[in-house]
C-alpha cells in the first residue's frame, strides 16, 4: 500500500469528518430559523434521496471519464456549495434563504454520494488483491474513529462557534481531501466505452449484479439487513433506553458511543488478522452477520444497562467482519470498469429500502414498542445469515468472491 492509498485514506477521512460537521451544522441551522423538527429531521431524507439519485446518474459519468477526474469534479463542487452555504448562514433568515439552503444541502449530498463507490473502485486499483482486506480495514478504521470525534465533540464545536464557523471548518475538511486526491495515482483506462447507450450505461450494473449468484445473494442480504438498519438511528435507540432500559438521555449517549467504539476495534481486530481472512471471506461475513443478527436479539431481550452496553460493544467488531469481507468480496468481482457500476447500482438498492425503512420505522415503534422491533430485527439478521450460509456455502455460489478473478 503506497502514497496513493494512503492519499486515498486521509481524503475520505476528511471528506466524511467535514460532511458530519456540515450535517450537525445544518440542522442546527434550521431547527433555529424554523422551529420546527420536521423541517430540520428532513435534512437526512434529503440527503438519503440525493445520494441514491447521485448513485444512480454515477455510471453515466464513469464509463467517459477517470474515476479520479470524477472525484475532483466532485470535490470542487461540494466545497464551492459549502462556501455558499456559509454565505447563506451569515445573512439574515428569510423563507428564500430556507428554501436555498435545502437546494445546496441536494446538491452537495448529490456529490457527496459518489464518493463511497469510486473510492471502493480505486481501492481495487491501487491496491494488490492480497492487501485489500487489510486496506479496507485500515480505511474502515480511522474513518469511525474520527466520525466518532466528530459526532461526540461537533456538538461541542457547534455551541462555542455557531454554524457558520462550523461549516468553515467543513470547507477547510473537503479542500484538504481535494488536496490529497491529486496524490492518488491510478493508472489511466486505455479506452473508455463511451460509446454504449445511455441506457446501457445505466442499467449494466444492474444486469451484473442480477446475473452474478454470489452478488445477488450478498445484495439480497443487504437489502433484508436494510430493512432492520434504522434501529439505530437516534429516536429508535433512544426511545430503547426509555421504554426498555428506563434510563435518559444519558445512557442513550453510552449506547451510542459505544456502538463507534466497537466499530473501530473491530476494524482494528480485522486489520491484525487480514491475512486469516484471505480464501475464507465466504465463512468470515456469514460468521460476522449471525454473530450480528444474535448480539441484537440479545440486546432487545435485555433490561440491564451495562448488558446492553456491553452486547453494542460487541456488535461493533461482529459488523466490521461482515462489512470488510463483503467489501473486498464486491471487489474481487469484476474488472474496475464494471465494479463502479455494480457499487452504484448496490448503493441505489440500499438507499431505497433505508427510504422506506425511515419512513415506516417511527410508527412500528409506537404500535409494538421498541423492545419487540429490535428482537424482530435480530430475528431477521439471523434469517439472512442462514439465507447466506445456504446461497454462498452449501450451493457455493460464494467461490468466485474469494480471489481477483477479473
Amino acid at each position: 500500500m503506497g502514497r496513493s492509498y494512503y492519499g486515498l485514506l486521509i481524503s475520505q477521512t476528511t471528506t466524511n469528518l467535514g460532511f458530519s460537521l456540515y450535517t450537525m451544522s445544518v440542522v442546527l441551522f434550521l431547527y433555529h430559523a424554523t422551529g420546527s423538527t420536521t423541517l430540520s429531521a428532513g435534512v437526512t431524507l434529503i440527503s438519503v434521496i440525493s445520494r441514491m439519485a447521485s448513485s444512480t446518474l454515477l455510471p453515466t459519468f464513469s464509463d467517459r471519464y477517470q474515476l479520479r477526474s470524477l472525484l475532483l469534479f466532485s470535490q470542487v463542487l461540494q466545497w464551492f456549495f459549502l462556501l455558499l452555504l456559509c454565505f447563506l448562514f451569515s445573512i439574515d433568515i428569510s423563507k428564500m434563504t430556507i428554501v436555498l439552503t435545502y437546494v445546496v444541502i441536494a446538491i452537495i449530498s448529490f456529490f457527496n454520494g459518489w464518493f463511497s463507490p469510486l473510492k471502493s473502485t480505486l481501492v481495487r486499483s491501487i491496491v494488490p488483491e492480497h492487501e485489500r482486506v487489510k486496506a479496507n480495514s485500515l480505511l474502515s478504521t480511522i474513518d469511525q474513529t474520527f466520525l466518532f470525534g466528530g459526532w461526540t465533540f461537533g456538538g461541542l464545536f457547534l455551541s462555542f462557534f455557531g454554524a457558520a464557523v462550523t461549516v468553515g471548518m467543513s470547507v477547510f475538511l473537503v479542500l484538504l481531501s481535494f488536496l490529497c486526491l491529486l496524490t492518488v495515482k491510478v493508472q489511466k483506462k486505455s479506452t473508455l466505452s463511451s460509446n454504449e447507450s445511455f441506457k446501457a450505461r445505466l442499467t449494466n450494473g444492474w444486469k451484473f449484479l442480477y446475473r452474478h449468484k454470489g452478488l445477488r445473494v450478498i445484495v439480497t442480504m443487504d437489502l433484508m439487513e436494510a430493512w432492520v438498519g434504522t434501529i439505530w438511528i437516534g429516536a429508535v435507540t433512544l426511545a430503547f433506553v426509555n421504554e426498555a432500559l428506563q434510563l435518559g438521555e444519558t445512557w442513550w449517549g453510552y449506547i451510542n458511543g459505544a456502538y463507534y467504539l466497537g466499530t473501530i476495534i473491530g476494524g482494528v481486530v480485522v486489520y491484525h488478522f487480514s491475512t486469516k481472512l484471505r480464501g475464507r471471506l465466504t465463512p468470515f461475513m456469514l460468521a460476522g452477520a449471525s454473530i450480528f443478527g444474535v448480539l441484537t436479539l440479545l440486546y432487545g431481550l435485555v433490561s440491564n444497562p451495562y448488558m446492553a452496553l456491553l452486547l453494542v460493544l460487541l456488535m461493533g467488531p461482529a459488523y466490521q467482519l461482515r462489512d470488510l469481507a463483503q467489501e473486498t468480496m464486491f471487489q474481487n468481482s469484476a474488472d474496475q470498469e464494471t465494479l463502479t457500476k455494480i457499487f452504484a447500482a448496490r448503493s441505489v438498492l440500499v438507499q431505497f429500502i433505508f427510504i422506506l425503512s425511515i419512513i415506516g420505522i417511527g410508527v412500528v415503534v409506537d404500535l409494538i414498542g421498541a423492545r419487540l422491533v429490535y428482537i424482530l430485527a435480530g430475528g431477521l439478521l439471523i434469517s439472512s445469515s442462514i439465507y447466506g450460509f445456504m446461497n454462498l456455502m452449501v450451493k457455493k455460489n460464494g467461490m468466485s468472491l474469494e480471489r481477483d478473478l477479473s
